[in-house]
């Protein structure tokens, strides 16, 4: 049951990481990043798939996928917002919604990280009965 919106979701979800990689050779994570994995420099991206919610019309679902662009000492953030953008977007039934920027701090020390949220919508089609 549903095996092409399966494996277009699971062929999304490998050029999400594989596009983000190769685009910027940073790292990419999923979720949450570990403190053992964590690199020294902050410069990082992490991928959280959102939850399932109903679409316009009946066999339709929306997803938000959201991307968190972390950069430490990075005086090309905007132009990296452009390439981040470009390079998920050109990803079959992938949709830019937003973006939102702040700076956090690192943990126990007075410096700060910019942090750019990405925010993506997939739609994907399921089987149902009508």
């Amino acid at each position: 049951m549903n095996e092409k919106p399966k494996a277009l979701i699971n062929k999304q979800n490998q050029e999400i990481y594989n596009n983000l990689k190769e685009t910027f050779n940073l790292p990419v994570f999923q979720d949450d990043v570990s403190e053992s994995e964590r690199p020294d420099k902050l410069n990082l991206f992490l991928i959280i798939y959102g939850d399932l919610v109903q679409g316009e019309n009946t066999g339709n679902m929306v997803q938000d996928v959201y991307i968190t662009y972390l950069a430490e000492d990075s005086d090309t953030i905007e132009t990296d917002s452009l390439d981040i953008v470009s390079s998920i977007t050109k990803i079959r039934a992938i949709q830019f919604v937003r973006s939102e920027r702040d700076r956090v701090q690192k943990l126990n020390t007075d410096e700060y990280v910019d942090r750019i949220n990405f925010i993506f919508r997939r739609g994907i089609r399921y089987e149902c009965q009508v």
